[in-house]
């Protein structure tokens, strides 16, 4: 019920900050910040639903003379707007940039429980000026909306490509060709960690492209990374990008996971029970038992056809849509769209007491598939990091095929 309400609240705050951009200042119309003005970077830490777990940020103008005080940030989507979720399946996501008073923007955070962080930029008064009209040039009709992706182009890559641009390119040049040890996949387990179903669901659909390592620049994708990589920027003369970074306010609640929290000791024994119980049914149905036919008939129906449904997902993630980092995807030999051929057939055990000869085959592919994903991860390039996939699926496949065996080889005597 609480997450149902954070997720309402969350979203008609969403709607309300969308639509506070439609009014914006043009920049024709611009004049000059003063000398005392200051521009921040200001970074929300993670929050509680799954959207939020990858943190939000903005840039701050503050110029007390003119009294011009805003915070551009970009991100911003409504869930009823036309077509939302048919494009966020394919992979055609349009997102905004929008601006609302900094008082608005900090308490609406801090209200939300959410850790804030302010860095104030060591800019020149030219630097100052360009961004301001760079971000109202951004937040006017005809350039607010953009193609969302949540890797490449986000709230924080527009704010550090913002940034970079009035800098004359420092924050690229200095990141760009230095690893950061990390790749996509890695940044996305270590903050959904504590949200196995997201964790899982992310996880299962993420292919080789996830697992490059990626540079410091492209680990600037989430706002929390940018906000330590931006400490170590060096401006030409030597001075620091950052002249200070502050925490502004300190959440008890929700912190950023420092480290990955493998699933590995969850998985494994939830799939080895569940591959023994197929054991132990296939060999009560082997002797006779009727009711433990049915069991296990009804079993191997329900795990195969949530298998296949998974594997078609990943297949169609992989053929028809536009998230190229779930493009190929070693999972597909673990979750395979034939086992949704496997589940009819069960159904027809169910039905008749008998599996099809067929859905025996069947059976064979599906783990022999899933037994090769597992024996090809020595080789360097089928090296997708999924262990933990394998592990919550291998021993069920292994079990139900040792189920089905004992069960002919009975049948047959």
């Amino acid at each position: 019920m609480k997450t149902t309400v954070q997720f309402i609240v969350s979203s008609m705050v969403t709607i309300v900050l969308f639509i506070s951009t439609i009014s914006t200042t043009q920049a024709a119309s611009f004049g000059m910040l003063s000398p005392n003005a200051e521009v921040h970077l200001v970074t929300i830490g993670p929050g509680p639903l799954v959207w939020e777990r990858f943190g939000h940020n903005g840039i701050w103008i503050s110029d007390p003379e003119s009294g011009f005080d805003r915070i551009y940030h970009w991100g911003l989507f409504d869930f009823q707007s036309e077509n939302f979720w048919p494009k966020f399946l394919q992979g055609y996501m349009d997102y905004s940039i929008g601006h609302i008073d900094a008082s608005d923007f900090l308490q609406f955070y801090m209200e939300s429980d959410r850790s804030i962080w302010l860095q104030t930029l060591n800019l020149n008064a030219d630097q100052k000026n360009e961004l301001a009209i760079l971000l109202m040039e951004n937040d006017s009709k005809g350039m607010r909306i953009y193609r969302y992706n949540y890797y490449l182009d986000n709230c924080s890559t527009r704010t550090r490509d913002a940034l970079d641009k009035v800098l004359g390119g420092i924050i690229k040049k200095e990141t760009e060709s230095s690893g950061s040890g990390k790749s996509f996949r890695s940044n996305t387990r270590r903050l959904l960690q504590m949200m196995p179903g997201p964790y899982l669901g992310i996880h299962l659909g993420l292919g080789h492209p996830a697992d490059d390592e990626i540079s410091i620049w492209k680990d600037m994708f989430t706002p929390m990374s940018l906000r330590r990589h931006l400490n170590a920027i060096k401006l030409p003369d030597g001075m620091p990008l950052i002249l200070s970074d502050k925490l502004l306010y300190n959440s008890p609640r929700t912190k950023e996971p420092e480290t990955i929290k493998s699933y590995m000791g969850f998985f494994f024994p939830v799939s080895a029970s569940l591959g023994a119980l197929f054991a132990v049914l296939g060999y009560l149905a082997a002797v006779k038992k009727k009711s433990a036919r049915f069991f296990l008939a009804l079993l191997a129906t329900t795990w195969t056809l949530l298998s296949g449904l998974l594997g078609t997902i990943i297949l169609l993630i992989w053929l028809v849509t536009e998230h190229r980092y779930g493009h190929w995807n070693e999972n597909l030999l673990h979750f395979n769209p034939l086992s949704l051929v496997l589940a009819v057939l069960f159904l027809v055990m169910l039905i008749r007491g008998r599996l099809p000869k067929m859905g025996g085959l069947i059976l064979y592919a599906v783990t022999a598939l899933s037994l090769l994903g597992f024996a090809i991860q020595i080789i360097p390039f089928f090296d997708q990091v999924n262990a933990e996939i394998i592990a919550l699926t291998l021993p069920a496949h292994l079990g139900l095929l040792w189920a089905m065996r004992i069960t002919e080889r009975f049948n047959a005597q």
